[in-house]
């Protein structure tokens, strides 16, 4: 059973221009969830819009209970949540999707754009905590400088990171993609990523050619997060097509049929 419950605020803060953290009281889906994984909230107060929001957790605390995710603010759905304050409650359900595997190399690379970011900083989080030797290395990128997040947990995962802006205030001036072809040289690779679908397409690219394995948290409009709409379906190579809410949202890069995306 996905646990649905109505989880207090404890805390919810700006970390970037219209970027904000939201940290609630969740025990049930804390225990459970897994980087890669998503969770759907809404706001209790107002039925307008209708349909919740789908957030990639940001990090997920077990034995404390809590539950944080990273977003920015687009929309109604975003508004509305803003609103909210420590003592205010939301409704919550999850964790949906699946979860990133276990990395087949000695380095893992994690690509992450805008708020693509969230699920790898969960994920360099978990992987820093195995007692297995491994060079991790982030690769983030924004629009520009002050728009770049979870920049300070990747430092306490002690997790290498370069960054890549489009206006060049910050790191590497273009795309973060730019980035990644060096960084896949020597050691053997895993590569990780989630943000817009052009990058995720650049990444997919790069990756195919060197024969990398590469998994991609995809991004999409879920409505019901449970595979009951088709609202949020991408072409597979080889025909047929996924759900990236209950099919994923973590898909094998050599899976989607780029051919076919929008």
């Amino acid at each position: 059973m996905i646990p649905i419950l109505e989880a207090e605020v404890l805390d919810h803060y700006e970390v970037a221009p219209e970027h904000f953290v939201l940290t609630l009281d969740a025990p049930p889906i804390a225990e459970q969830a897994r980087p890669g994984q998503f969770v759907m909230l809404r706001a209790l107060d107002a039925w307008d819009p209708l349909l919740p929001r789908a957030f990639s957790v940001f990090h997920a605390d077990s034995e404390g209970g809590t539950l944080s995710v990273l977003y920015r603010v687009v929309g109604r759905g975003t508004g509305r949540l803003r609103g909210h304050e420590p003592g205010m409650y939301v409704r919550a359900w999850g964790p949906l999707g699946n979860q990133f595997r276990l990395p087949e190399g000695e380095r893992v690379v994690l690509v992450g754009g805008g708020v693509g970011v969230p699920p790898l900083v969960f994920w360099a989080e978990r992987l820093a905590a195995l007692a297995v030797p491994m060079e991790i290395v982030a690769l983030i990128g924004a629009q520009r400088g002050e728009l770049l997040v979870g920049l300070e947990q990747l430092k306490r995962a002690r997790v290498t990171f370069r960054c890549a802006t489009d206006d060049g205030s910050a790191g590497h001036r273009g795309y973060v993609t730019d980035l990644l072809p060096r960084t896949l040289e020597g050691k053997r690779a895993t590569v990780y990523a989630c943000g817009p679908m052009p990058m995720l397409r650049a990444v997919a690219r790069i990756t195919e050619a060197t024969e990398t394995p590469t998994e991609l948290a995809l991004e999409a409009p879920m409505a019901c997060g449970v595979g009951a709409c088709l609202g949020c379906t991408i072409p597979r190579r080889g025909g047929g097509y996924a759900r990236v809410c209950s099919d994923g949202p973590v898909f094998p890069a050599r899976d989607v049929d780029w051919s076919l995306m929008p």
